[in-house]
């Protein structure tokens, strides 16, 4: 099970955004596009319904086989 850590600038942002913790959940276990960007920071998508896919920008907290993930951000884009 996957621990979700979300820092206090993005528990705003989610709340704004309507984000649902399980599409934040679905598109790290299971991501539809995975991109490792800059200072090891991952940017995944999910494509959640017809209208939707929502887009995640975290790292891992800790070591390799840590399964803490902070959420930098997080949104939903139109396909």
């Amino acid at each position: 099970m996957i621990r979700l850590k979300f820092t206090t600038h993005f528990q705003d942002r989610m709340q704004e955004r309507g984000i649902e913790v399980d599409h934040i959940r679905k598109a790290i276990n299971s991501p539809d596009f995975t991109k490792t960007t800059f200072q090891g920071r991952v940017l995944v998508q999910k494509k959640i319904d017809q209208d939707r896919t929502i887009e995640v920008v975290y790292f891992r907290d800790g070591f390799r086989d840590s399964h803490d993930y902070i959420i930098i951000s997080a949104y939903y884009i139109k396909p």
